[in-house]
């Protein structure tokens, strides 16, 4: 353990690090000093400060919106999960059931803190008072002279408490600092969530109700590029009462038949597990702010629907993160024969002709296509093997108009863009990260609702890897642990 944090403490992840120790605190004797001290290291966390020696009003204010935002984060959010699938997996009375029982433990331990009147109060007071309380072990008289300081075992406890605190901050704080474009999201995210719109379901979003359009810059520049989107989408698709289904069409006569369309947007809740479990800085890979699926009635209509939809300009080939391409729908090149056939047909249909692909035109194609769709499979720890669908990620171009004297983000479906022709415009291009799914209505069931492969399943994984990170030694889930607590998955997300 010495050996890592020494390494921390020059080279690592904060996230890593035990506790945190800033030298800068070394010279601290008592509760004036510290505080001065304290300031020095929030300014140089970009925080404005007065000559080094205070805060001003307005920056202490937003310091305490981080700490805000970090409990919300765990009280609301992050406990509430891993607990309750905690529970469910103690309920199996499987061989790990003690270390499922020990992890709840951590947690109300955890939890004990943070809702101990005392710990909060001396936080509320000065958000400062975090990294004296985090630096407790090596520089003991920190809060000499101050009154509100722990005292006996609280000691140890807060110093840990006030280390996670910090950390989770650091990743709130990181959506901003390493990408404005990502924090766009993520604050599009709490709005709409205020709003009560589930971002599970934007397919049916009404992008066009002025009641939910945000006022902020930064969440408005979001809803544009998400509503520019699904009119590109939409303008493609249309539900057929006969089928009892949507039908995509190509523009020159090919359809594909579309059980249902999913489409969510990343939680900031999201984003951030996403940040922690792995590896810090991580912001500028999450690539996959808008998930769209395309659920079809046949598995072979995948790289007809794929095409049809590059047809459409909603996929650009020189917008397709090409080594994001995957597959793993088709068991083997003999299984993939059929979707070739298909997209041949669509292929020549576009074209103005029939095709007749032979026998070994199709196993040849089938093969190529194989080959090359299984060359760039992502291996994702957190993840299962168990997915069955095909996968890319893509860049989708839009532009933002704004008024050029007002300054205003024109929103599509209101009047003011309808007539942007009539007004002065400055537009800027920019991209929406798009992770585009396809699979048939029957694998996705298999693959991605039962057992480890199941959604719920796959995020305990990826948060107890980032509580391991944030509030170890209270809370340690080993990685030994971690090939049963798959096999309790499957029993407990088991298909009815």
């Amino acid at each position: 353990m010495a050996k890592t944090e020494l390494y921390h403490e020059i080279f690592g992840s904060i996230l890593d690090r035990t506790e945190m120790t800033p030298y800068l605190l070394r010279p601290a004797l008592g509760y004036k000093t510290g505080l001065r001290r304290a300031t020095r290291m929030l300014g140089n966390r970009g925080f404005d400060t007065l000559r080094q020696d205070d805060l001003r009003p307005s920056e202490r204010v937003r310091a305490l919106a981080y700490i805000a935002q970090v409990r919300r984060y765990i009280h609301d959010w992050l406990f509430p999960f891993v607990r309750k699938q905690l529970r469910d997996l103690v309920g199996l009375q499987s061989a790990q059931a003690p270390l499922y029982q020990d992890a709840l433990a951590s947690i109300g331990e955890l939890e004990e803190v943070l809702m101990d009147d005392d710990f909060l109060a001396l936080v509320d007071e000065d958000p400062r008072h975090l990294f004296m309380l985090a630096s407790l072990r090596k520089y003991p008289h920190l809060f000499r002279g101050h009154p509100g300081g722990p005292i006996g075992e609280q000691s140890e406890r807060w110093q840990m408490m006030a280390c996670s605190i910090l950390k989770m901050a650091h990743l709130i704080k990181s959506l901003e600092e390493d990408s404005q474009e990502i924090h766009q999201y993520a604050q599009l995210g709490l709005h709409l969530e205020t709003e009560r719109q589930n971002l599970g379901d934007l397919f049916h979003f009404d992008f066009t109700k002025a009641t939910v359009f945000p006022k902020d810059d930064a969440s408005r520049i979001a809803f544009v590029k998400l509503s520019t989107f699904f009119y590109k989408l939409h303008e493609s698709l249309r539900f057929d009462a006969a089928k009892q289904c949507h039908v995509f069409h190509s523009g020159d006569g090919v359809e594909v038949d579309i059980v249902d369309v999913k489409a969510r947007l990343k939680s900031p809740e999201s984003m951030l597990s996403k940040l922690g479990k792995d590896v810090e800085g991580e912001v500028h890979d999450i690539r996959d702010i808008l998930a769209i699926t395309f659920l079809l009635k046949s598995r072979h209509d995948t790289l007809t629907l794929f095409h049809a939809l590059q047809k459409r300009g909603v996929i650009l080939q020189e917008n397709t993160v090409s080594h994001s391409i995957t597959q793993t729908l088709f068991a083997n090149p003999d299984d993939m024969i059929e979707a070739v056939r298909r997209l041949m047909h669509a292929l020549a249909h576009s074209e103005g002709h029939r095709a007749r692909p032979s026998r070994a035109q199709l196993q040849k194609n089938a093969r190529h296509f194989f080959e090359a769709l299984g060359t760039n499979e992502l291996h994702n720890i957190h993840s299962s093997g168990q997915h069955r669908k095909f996968q890319c990620k893509i860049n989708f171009s839009l532009p933002i108009h704004r008024q050029a004297r007002s300054h205003q983000i024109l929103i599509p479906g209101t009047k003011a863009f309808a007539h942007r022709d009539w007004y002065r415009l400055v537009t800027e291009q920019h991209t929406l990260p798009v992770e585009l799914r396809i699979s048939d209505e029957q694998s996705w069931k298999e693959s991605e609702q039962t057992g480890d492969a199941h959604h719920d399943a796959y995020k305990f994984r990826q948060l107890i890897a980032l509580m391991n990170r944030i509030f170890r030694p209270t809370f340690n889930f080993p990685l030994a642990a971690q090939p049963r607590l798959r096999r309790d998955q499957r029993r407990l997300f088991r298909a009815d």
